[in-house]
């Protein structure tokens, strides 16, 4: 949890907790997973709106639950236990409870973008993250990410990268993206070198793992187009 209640609240938090704990079970097991690893259907699940009103007040400890929640079942989308077709709606419940959680935008853009393949969905993410947080350079730099990885629009991802860029307390790395994308090597190549650079700017598991698994693909494809 990334903040802490005094005893005096902690048995109205615990209820507040119960209630979205019982509320989130219903939601993911009211039916069966599908193994469609690119299945995307969030129907079932109720808007982050309903769920903070829910949460009797205490929207910063549900959203902790709920992220928790989110994080547990794309590791069990990992081990191919099901899709992540509620992956989405949890980032939504999650960043409308807490609309300032900076990485539940980025994990959650470049998951929906990444694994699921819904780039425009996970653009639109780390936009809504943007107009609540105009001071994360971290948003623009991914949007600009997303926009060159995946769409190949390299005026579009330069736009975005000398945004973040030019948000006081950016690091170096937002500038070097915008010099990858105006170099002259190839897509494959400087997508590579984004990732490697993502890999040695995070402390967070996931987003290691997940750009590993990208390295990997993208060196295969790198091997396939020379052997032709």
């Amino acid at each position: 949890m990334r903040n802490f209640l005094s005893k005096d609240n902690m048995k109205f938090a615990i209820a507040g907790i119960v209630i979205i704990a019982g509320l989130c079970a219903a939601i993911l097991l009211s039916r069966p997973y599908s193994h469609k690893p690119h299945l995307h259907d969030s129907l079932y699940l109720p808007s982050g709106k309903f769920i903070k009103e829910m949460s009797l007040g205490y929207q910063q400890i549900a959203a902790d639950f709920v992220w928790l929640s989110a994080i547990q079942y794309y590791g069990e989308y990992r081990q191919n236990k099901h899709d992540l077709s509620y992956f989405e709606g949890l980032i939504d419940i999650v960043t409308t409870l807490d609309p300032h959680f900076i990485f539940a935008y980025v994990f959650g853009g470049l998951v929906v973008s990444s694994d699921i393949g819904a780039f425009d969905s996970g653009i639109e993410i780390l936009q809504r993250g943007m107009m609540n947080n105009p001071t994360s350079w971290q948003l623009p730099f991914e949007i600009g990410f997303l926009y060159y990885i995946g769409l190949a629009n390299t005026i579009l991802a330069a736009r975005y990268f000398d945004l973040a860029s030019r948000i006081p307390g950016s690091p170096d790395i937002t500038r070097r993206f915008a010099a990858f994308v105006y170099s002259q090597a190839g897509h494959k190549e400087t997508s590579i070198r984004m990732w490697e650079e993502l890999i040695e700017n995070t402390d967070e598991p996931y987003m290691k793992e997940l750009a590993e698994r990208y390295i990997e693909k993208l060196k295969r494809g790198l091997g396939d187009d020379k052997r032709r």
